[in-house]
């Protein structure tokens, strides 16, 4: 697959939309979704007109549509190249053939091709848009009981690191086997029903697999040279976010994420705010201690080199950060591909990525489910194991015990 150029350039051809709704937009399956319904963010792709590691700069032929796109590249990288999934590459962002937004008031579609492409061509793109049935079968990912001895195992072998003085913190992650029942797009409307402060995403594989979830945390918002950075950690049970204000781990554990983010921006940034204290952070299935921080860049830097620098955060690796990730790789057992990686999207507009959390990865009717926990001094294997068992209620539920599952 080509990787395009700097300067390549593209065209795209925009028009309004009678939608029922985005998640019907067919008649092949989804190639990308990304929505924040807080932040009146909703879009769609089909296809893949072009993907690879840059992304060129997009001209409109005719008239540009009055509300931009989300984008329209999107994609992201793994968590560590080192542990890719079969399908996915280590950095990846896709302009989709077709891609469908709502303002929260219109729907529009947008079709895209290499500069060249006759505006006829992208046009019959867009009539051969249809929308699929929609379906009122609730999305369930059943999870499979885990075992416990090897978590206990890796967190003890953690804790040892942890006292021998050579990293503050470790952030671990296992993964949980499910049964997927239901479709994709069912799944991404009942998480944007669950979760309407989260980024929901959906990236498609080459081989056809599809990593999805509802992520928190966003790991870098640009505009202009204007950057906001989530800080994210501590975690509580729904309704005890209280008691993370006042517990010294928790606190400590939240503060390495602060500090690793403060030090991380130091080259880049001309000024850096960080509230005094931590606020807690409510959704629907923890709470964590969250502190967002801004940043304002020196203009010679550009918002992707920012976050190349920032991630992996100390909340998804550790700190110090290159310890941290090789002491996970040669430990932790399993690929943990784009979990944790960042996803999102990019263009003229400016950069929005989400750290890839409360996610899976679906294979047909079956799923991987991926949750991990920070292990600081203090921390015990069953605080930990509870604690990622927690983050799996995100995506595990039998849905359709509240909302309806339907994709309207």
């Amino acid at each position: 697959m080509s990787t395009g150029s700097a300067t390549e350039t593209f065209v795209a051809l925009a028009r309004p939309a009678e939608l029922g709704a985005l998640l019907r937009i067919g008649p092949q399956p989804l190639s990308l979704y990304w929505a924040n319904p807080s932040r009146a963010v909703w879009a769609a792709g089909l296809g893949v007109a072009q993907g690879g590691i840059r992304c060129g700069a997009v001209r409109w032929l005719g008239p540009p549509p009055p509300v931009a796109p989300p984008g329209p590249w999107f994609g992201g990288w793994a968590f560590d190249d080192a542990r890719p999934w079969r399908g996915f590459p280590t950095e990846r962002w896709v302009l989709p053939e077709v891609l469908a937004w709502w303002d929260g008031a219109r729907s529009w579609l947008a079709a895209f091709g290499p500069d060249g492409v006759p505006a006829e061509a992208l046009m019959a793109r867009l009539d051969a848009v249809t929308e699929v049935a929609p379906t009122s079968t609730p999305p369930r990912l059943l999870a499979r009981p885990g075992a416990r001895a090897p978590w206990d195992a890796l967190v003890e072998s953690a804790l040892e690191t942890l006292r021998e003085g050579r990293c503050s913190k470790l952030v671990l992650a296992r993964v949980v086997d499910a049964d997927f029942e239901g479709s994709e797009r069912t799944l991404l409307k009942a998480l944007e029903a669950r979760h309407p402060g989260c980024w929901i995403f959906l990236v498609r594989g080459d081989d056809g697999r599809a990593f999805i979830g509802a992520s928190p945390e966003t790991l870098l918002e640009s505009s202009g040279t204007s950057v906001s950075i989530d800080a994210l950690a501590g975690t509580a049970a729904k309704g005890q976010g209280e008691r993370l204000l006042r517990s010294e781990k928790e606190l400590r554990e939240h503060r390495a994420v602060v500090d690793g983010i403060r030090a991380s921006l130091a080259p880049f940034a001309a000024e850096v705010q960080v509230p005094a204290a931590p606020v807690v952070k409510s959704l629907a299935n923890v709470e964590h201690l969250f502190t967002p921080v801004r940043a304002r860049l020196h203009p010679e830097f550009d918002a992707l080199t920012v976050a190349r620098a920032l991630h992996p955060t100390p909340a998804v690796a550790g700190t110090p950060k290159d310890f941290s990730v090789a002491w996970l790789r040669r430990h932790e057992g399993f690929a943990r591909g784009w979990y944790a990686g960042a996803v999102g999207a990019q263009g003229a507009g400016g950069v929005t990525l989400a750290v890839g959390l409360r996610s899976a990865l679906l294979d047909g009717d079956r799923a991987q489910l991926f949750v991990g926990a920070g292990v600081v001094s203090g921390s015990t294997a069953e605080a930990e194991w509870d604690e990622t068992e927690r983050k799996s209620w995100a995506l595990s539920p039998a849905y359709g015990h509240g909302a309806h599952a339907e994709v309207p």
